[in-house]
């Protein structure tokens, strides 16, 4: 972390995006996302993991601060099929990413929300 001159960077961001090959329960076991997390909640940043898979009781780095994660994969592929299209698949998922906050962001600029009807 101290070559990537984290604090400093986190001191000017408004958010924070990490990445892992799988978010699972091993996750805050060491890994560099909930590090990149827990540093990012001393500035009181959100937190948003990438990951290629989401594995068993990924939702446990909900209190290591990772406030959320999506998987790249957009249907079942093979290894060799998720690393050849890994650009693409990693842009599609951040894209994704960041449109659900641009909806978030519409929401928290409406007034009153409107109730949501079924």
């Amino acid at each position: 972390m101290q070559y990537l001159e984290l604090d400093t960077r986190l001191q000017n961001a408004d958010l924070v995006i990490t990445a892992e090959g799988s978010i699972d329960f091993q996750t805050p076991r060491g890994k560099i996302p909930v590090e990149v997390a827990q540093r990012a909640k001393q500035y009181g940043l959100p937190v948003v993991a990438i990951a290629g898979t989401i594995g068993q009781d990924a939702r446990v780095n909900f209190d290591y601060g990772i406030d959320a994660f999506s998987t790249i994969l957009q249907e079942p592929c093979s290894l060799p099929d998720a690393i050849a299209d890994a650009c693409d698949l990693l842009t599609f998922a951040a894209e994704r990413v960041m449109r659900l906050i641009l909806v978030g962001q519409q929401l928290a600029e409406l007034e009153q929300p409107a109730a949501l009807s079924v």
